[in-house]
């Protein structure tokens, strides 16, 4: 009984120790969902791109916080689907025309780092470019 007191004061104290300094009403700023989907217009009233030497990062308008998760976007051309790390593009972006080619593309830290793969209407490869740090390396037809 009196260890189980013991631990009961130690936690209360503890919880009292940590809570010192926190201001209530401090506003917590509002994170944007894992998977955005919207139209294009809808996109560029909901983030804002900057620039960050030779990398662009995709920002929440309403929070000015970068963007983590995956962004997927149509418009009367073309659907898009990127994911971001840190407001940079990482990871696979695909862009599809409404004619049907498409292209695949991987990013590393909001550069181009691996294969860009073109496709045409029938899903045949027409192009291969290999990147390696935003630096194209190869081509293959």
């Amino acid at each position: 009984m009196r260890e189980s007191c013991t631990q009961l004061v130690i936690i209360v104290w503890l919880s009292v120790l940590l809570s010192c300094g926190e201001d209530e009403n401090e506003e917590i700023p509002q994170s944007l969902p894992a998977v955005w989907q919207g139209e294009e217009e809808e996109f560029k009233n909901t983030f804002s791109v900057i620039s960050e030497g030779n990398t662009s990062v995709l920002i929440s308008s309403e929070s000015a916080i970068p963007f983590d998760g995956t962004v997927e976007r149509n418009s009367t051309t073309s659907s898009t689907t990127q994911n971001f790390s840190r407001g940079m593009l990482n990871g696979v972006s695909i862009k599809k025309s409404k004619d049907g080619s498409w292209v695949k593309a991987h990013y590393r830290n909001g550069t181009l780092n691996g294969d860009m793969i073109f496709y045409n209407k029938s899903g045949k490869v027409r192009t291969t470019l290999n990147y390696e740090n935003g630096v194209i390396k190869k081509r293959k037809k």
